[in-house]
C-alpha cells in the first residue's frame, strides 16, 4: 500500500467526525457486505449443485434410461464433484495474510518512536498500535487481530518501511502514521481478517480450477498426440485435428472467477473511500500540504530504494559480497545524500507524478490513484486542528494547510538506528546470503570486479598448470601479476595453442577441426587472457574502480587511451609469431600512452571494457 496498507478502529473521537465525507459505509455495514460475500461463494457451490440435482430430475422424468440421460447424470455428477472437490473439500491458505519479515522494536528499546506514535493516537482517537515493525521497503500499514467477525478488538501492529524512515523528514513521516492511525480510527482493520479471508477464498479456488483445467488439457493434447503416433505407426492416415473440449473445472472457473471480480469491485471500492477517508485525518494531524507532500515523496523514494538495491546493495552478489553491516539497507541514506541525486528527488517530487504516466483507474484496485489523492487534499478547506492533548516532541504548531514542524530526519526517531538496520538485515536476508564477505563501500567496487573476472580467468589458469605440471592456483585473493608474466613466457616459448587446447570448448568449437578449430582456441584464449591483464591492471593499480553515488554505481578511472592499447596489445599477444611486450609494457607502466596519467572519468571505450566480464547482478535477493 502507498502510505497505507488496507486495512482499522472505532470512529475517531475527540470531535472528529466519523468520515463520512467519501461515503465510507460504517462498520456495520461493511461487516454486512463482507460477510455477505463470504458466504455467498458457498451459497453460489450449493446453488450448484441444486441446479445440477434439479437437471437430473428432469432427466429421472424421461422416457427410461436412454443413452442422453446415461450422459447426463455422468456429466452432472463430474460437475457436482469437481465444485465439491474445489470449493468444499479443498483448504485455502488460511486468511491469507503472511507474516512479513522485519525487526520489532519495543517501548524499552526506542521510547522516543512509540512516544511520538501513542501521542499521535491520542491526538487523532484511538488506541495505539501494540507493536511496531520496522520492513524492508517504502511502505506503511496496519493490522488488527480482531475476533468474532471484527466485533471485538485485537492487537494492532504497525509496520514500517526503512526508506521511509531514512529518506522522509519527520513532519512527513507524521502524515504516512496519521493516515494508518485513521484507518484505525474508522474501523477499516477490524475487518480485515475477514476480507483477506475472503479474498484468499476466491483466489484460492479460481487458481486450483485453472489449474486443473489446464491440467486436463494438457493430458488430453497428450493422449490426442499418443493416438495420432499409434496411427503413423501402423500406417494408417491421421486423423482430423480437434481441439481439446473444455472440462467442467474451466467452466467453473469462468464462474467463480466472475464472482471473485464482483466481489473485488465491491470490497475495493470501499477501500479506495477509506484512503481518502485516511488522508482527511493525515492532513489533520500533519498538515494537508505536507500530507501531499509525503505522497509525491513516496513514489520517488520507491524507485530510488529500487535504485539502490539493485545496483549498490547488490553489487557484490555473484561475488559473494555485502556491504558493511547495517550498510544493506542503510546506504540508501547516503544515494540520498548526494547532491546530485537528491537534486532528482526534489525534481521528481515537485515535478508531474510519473507513475501515473502508466497507471490507469481500476475498479479492482485497493487504492486510488496517487494523483487523485493528492487533488483531493488539494481541494480541501483549511482544517480545524485535532485536540493536542500532549505537545509531539519537536514538533510546532499544526494547521490543516501546512505544517510548521522543522525538517528533522524520521530516522532521528530511532536510537541506536544502526543496529537497528543490522537487525533488519538478519530478519530479512537468508542464511547463505549473510554469510557472504563484507566489503567497505570503497573497496566494494574493485573487489567485485576483482572476484568476477577471477573467475572468468581461473580455466585458463588452470590450462597453464596442466601444462607444466604445477600446482593450480586461484588468483581470487592473490596477485594475478606473477601469473600473467608466467603465462607470457610460456607463449613467447610457442606454447600458446597448447594452453588454448586445454581451455573449456564450446559445442560448435568441439565439431571443428583444423584452421578453424585453431581459429576457436586463438579466440577462447584472447578473451581469457584480457581477463588476466585487466585482473592484473586493477592488483597494479593501473586502473581502478570507484564508487559513485551520483551516477552509474561505479566508475572505470584509467590512463587515457589505455582500452585501446590493451586491445592492440592482446591483439599482438595471440599473433603469429606472437609478441607479448607491448602487452607487458602496458601493465608495467610503460606501454602507449607512456605519459598518460589517470583521469576521474574513463573514455567510453574502457567502461565497455571493463564491464564486458557481465553486468552487476539486477535482481534483489
Amino acid at each position: 500500500m502507498r502510505l497505507t496498507s488496507r486495512p482499522a478502529d472505532r470512529a475517531a473521537a475527540a470531535g472528529e467526525p466519523a468520515v463520512r465525507e467519501h461515503g465510507v459505509p460504517g462498520t456495520p455495514l461493511r461487516a454486512a457486505l463482507v460477510l455477505g460475500l463470504l458466504l455467498g461463494f458457498y451459497v453460489l457451490a450449493l446453488l450448484l449443485l441444486f441446479v445440477l440435482a434439479v437437471l437430473d430430475l428432469f432427466l429421472a422424468r424421461g422416457p427410461g434410461l436412454t443413452v442422453v440421460a446415461v450422459e447426463g447424470y455422468l456429466g452432472s455428477l463430474a460437475i457436482a464433484w469437481c465444485v465439491v472437490r474445489a470449493v468444499l473439500l479443498t483448504r485455502g491458505p488460511g486468511d491469507g495474510r503472511d507474516e512479513v519479515p522485519g525487526v520489532s522494536l519495543t517501548p524499552s528499546e526506542q521510547p522516543e518512536l512509540w512516544r511520538h506514535v501513542r501521542n499521535l493516537a491520542e491526538r487523532v482517537g484511538t488506541r495505539p498500535p501494540t507493536e511496531i515493525r520496522v520492513v524492508p521497503g517504502a511502505n506503511a500499514m496496519v493490522r488488527e487481530d480482531a475476533r468474532w467477525l471484527g466485533l471485538i478488538a485485537g492487537e494492532r501492529r504497525l509496520f514500517l518501511g526503512v526508506t521511509l524512515l531514512i529518506g522522509l523528514p519527520q513532519d512527513e513521516l507524521d502524515a504516512v502514521l496519521g493516515h494508518e492511525l485513521g484507518h484505525y480510527a474508522h474501523d477499516d482493520t477490524r475487518l480485515g481478517g475477514l476480507l483477506w479471508a475472503l479474498h484468499g477464498r476466491l483466489q484460492h479456488t479460481v487458481h486450483t480450477l485453472r489449474r486443473r483445467a489446464a491440467r486436463d488439457e494438457a493430458e488430453e493434447r497428450a493422449r490426442t498426440a499418443a493416438r495420432a503416433a499409434r496411427r503413423r505407426t501402423a500406417g494408417k492416415p491421421p486423423a482430423l485435428k480437434r481441439e481439446p473440449k473444455p472440462g467442467p473445472d474451466h467452466y467453473l472457473a469462468l464462474v467463480f472467477c466472475a464472482y471473485a471480480r464482483l466481489c473485488l469491485r465491491l470490497t475495493e471500492a470501499v477501500s479506495r473511500r477509506q484512503e481518502y477517508a485516511a488522508d482527511q485525518v493525515a492532513a489533520r494531524v500533519a498538515g494537508r500540504d505536507t500530507t501531499a507532500a509525503a505522497l509525491r515523496r513516496i513514489p520517488a523514494l520507491e524507485a530510488a530504494d529500487d535504485l539502490y538495491l539493485r545496483e549498490y546493495a547488490l553489487m557484490g552478489r555473484d561475488a559473494g559480497l555485502l556491504p558493511p553491516e547495517g550498510q544493506f539497507h542503510g546506504g540508501l541514506a547516503q544515494l540520498l545524500a548526494d547532491p546530485a541525486r537528491r537534486a532528482e528527488l526534489d525534481a521528481w517530487t515537485r515535478g508531474p507524478l510519473q507513475e501515473v504516466v502508466s497507471e490507469e483507474s481500476s475498479p479492482y484496485d485497493s487504492h486510488p490513484l496517487t494523483a487523485d489523492r493528492i487533488a483531493a487534499l488539494e481541494a480541501l478547506p483549511a482544517l480545524p486542528e485535532l485536540p493536542a492533548h500532549h505537545a509531539l516532541p519537536d514538533a510546532g504548531r499544526t494547521t490543516g494547510r501546512t505544517t510548521t514542524h522543522p525538517r528533522r530526519p524520521a530516522l532521528a526517531l530511532l536510537r541506536e538506528p544502526d543496529r537497528v538496520l543490522t537487525g533488519l538485515e538478519r530478519a530479512v536476508l537468508s542464511r547463505e546470503t549473510l554469510s557472504w564477505r563484507r566489503v567497505p563501500w570503497a573497496e566494494l567496487p574493485a573487489w567485485t570486479r576483482r572476484e568476477s573476472w577471477a573467475r572468468e580467468a581461473q580455466p585458463l589458469l588452470e590450462a597453464m598448470a596442466q601444462l607444466t605440471g604445477a600446482r593450480s592456483v586461484h588468483v581470487s585473493r592473490a596477485s594475478a601479476v606473477p601469473h600473467l608474466h608466467r603465462l607470457l613466457d610460456l607463449i613467447d616459448h610457442g606454447l600458446l595453442y597448447d594452453i588454448a587446447g586445454r581451455l573449456p570448448r564450446s559445442e560448435q568449437a568441439g565439431r571443428s577441426s583444423g584452421r578453424a578449430a585453431r581459429e576457436f582456441a586463438r579466440t577462447a584464449f584472447r578473451s581469457a587472457l584480457r581477463r588476466l591483464a585487466l585482473l592484473t591492471a586493477l592488483d597494479t593499480g593501473l586502473c581502478r574502480w570507484e564508487l559513485c553515488w551520483s551516477g552509474p554505481a561505479v566508475r572505470a578511472v584509467a590512463p587515457e587511451g589505455f582500452a585501446e592499447a590493451l586491445e592492440e596489445a592482446l591483439d599482438h599477444a595471440i599473433a603469429e609469431p606472437p609478441g607479448t611486450s607491448p602487452l607487458r609494457a602496458l601493465l608495467a607502466g610503460g606501454g602507449r600512452p607512456p605519459t598518460a596519467t589517470p583521469t576521474s572519468t574513463a573514455s567510453s571505450a574502457f567502461s565497455s571494457a571493463v564491464s564486458s566480464g557481465g553486468p552487476y547482478p539486477k535482481d534483489p535477493v
